[in-house]
């Protein structure tokens, strides 16, 4: 028996809806949250990194989230999320590309800003490639 409604929605659609589980890590910008059955009532802001979905047989589902808010409330958590994906759903050429150009670009001069994004390029695309390897 699930303990957990799982929705996760980006700008450019749903990617889960009512996934049931009984166990859920997820990425904050403060650090990891391990959420299981009674867990408080929390908003908090995403993280870039995988969410990892324990199911009651045990096995584990697994999804990137790149920025956005999480709200658990009771039995229902909502992930609203810049982007995310499942592990089927990641590109592995394309993610590797997009490591290799966000490292490429801090090796040259850049602003703070710059060193921030270029950051979080590599980021988000690390956790698509640990993902795609957890299929």
């Amino acid at each position: 028996m699930s303990n957990f409604s799982l929705n996760i929605f980006t700008p450019a659609g749903i990617v889960t809806d009512g996934f049931a589980c009984e166990e859920l890590i997820i990425p904050t910008e403060s650090g990891q949250i391990n959420v299981l059955k009674g867990h408080t009532h929390l908003v908090t802001k995403l993280g870039t990194g995988i969410v990892n979905a324990k199911l009651s047989n045990g096995q584990t589902r697994h999804f990137t989230v790149a920025g956005g808010l999480c709200k658990i409330l009771g039995e229902k958590i909502n992930i609203l999320a810049k982007t995310s994906e499942t592990a089927e759903q990641v590109n592995q050429e394309r993610a590797k590309s997009a490591l290799s150009k966000a490292q490429s670009r801090l090796q040259g001069p850049v602003t703070s800003v710059e060193v921030i994004k270029f950051q979080r390029k590599i980021e988000r695309a690390k956790a698509r490639l640990k993902i795609a390897n957890l299929k």
